[in-house]
């Protein structure tokens, strides 16, 4: 009976030390909660006492104008650039400029005495010179001009003429007669003369510039060199040239 009053008497579900409180694992629980909260907490409010920097107005509004007057500067640029180059095809279209040139249109070789010793005792050379403008609107002035006639490098004469107006569309003939007497060629030139006298045929280098000045439209001015070098060739003993081509006419419209 003792026994199992005593039974009787103990609480249900285990010894005393655990019938009271709430169970460990509940109690880490609610620690790692509550840390956690206060955690977030801290650091929520070090996020707000943190101090904001300030926005340089004055620094963002600088950047950007200059980031304008760039963008301005180099649109201005292109349209200046376009422009430009609408004008010149207008220009070349419409008005089609051409360069003013020298050509040589015909050749003689009068006269050619060679001694046998090196030299040219008398060589004569007709040469009918050509100074033409193809410009529809502007007449061009030539100066300076100057031909060189040569053989073998060696320099016979030199042909020149003072300055002269060409008319727009027209042409200016100008007759030469070059002539040298003992005119020394040296070994080199001496072997080429007797060579060439025994094919038959001689030739002859020329050589010349002029300065031009011409206007483009009647506003822009023009000044440029034109240049020309050939060889004309002879026939001997009749001194008829062969067909030759001899001009400093450019294969473009300025230059």
């Amino acid at each position: 009976m003792s026994s199992s009053s005593t039974r009787g008497g103990e609480t249900p579900g285990g010894g005393g030390g655990h019938a009271h409180g709430p169970p460990v694992h509940e109690l880490e629980t609610h620690l790692d909660a509550r840390q956690t909260e206060e955690s977030r907490t801290r650091r929520g409010r070090a996020h707000r006492e943190q101090p904001r920097r300030p926005y340089n107005f004055r620094r963002r509004h600088r950047s950007g104008a200059l980031e304008w007057a760039a963008a301005v500067l180099f649109t201005v640029l292109a349209v200046v650039v376009l422009v430009g180059a609408v004008s010149i095809l207008v220009v070349v279209l419409l008005l089609q400029p051409r360069a003013p040139y020298v050509a040589v249109r015909a050749a003689s070789l009068d006269r050619l005495v060679y001694d046998q010793l090196g030299a040219l005792d008398d060589v004569q050379i007709s040469l009918r010179v050509e100074a033409r403008n193809d410009n529809a609107h502007s007449a061009a002035t030539f100066s300076r001009l100057e031909c060189r006639l040569a053989f073998a490098g060696a320099t016979l004469a030199v042909l020149r003429a003072d300055t002269f107006r060409v008319p727009a569309r027209g042409a200016l003939p100008l007759a030469y007669v070059a002539r040298a007497q003992g005119a020394p060629l040296g070994n080199v030139g001496s072997a080429a003369m007797e060579a060439a006298l025994r094919d038959g045929v001689v030739p002859f280098g020329v050589e010349g510039e002029a300065r031009t000045r011409w206007k483009v439209a009647g506003l822009v001015a023009i000044n440029q060199w034109t240049r020309l070098a050939c060889q004309i060739r002879f026939f001997w003993p009749n001194g008829t040239a062969l067909a030759f081509k001899c001009s400093s006419k450019s294969k473009f419209l300025f230059f």
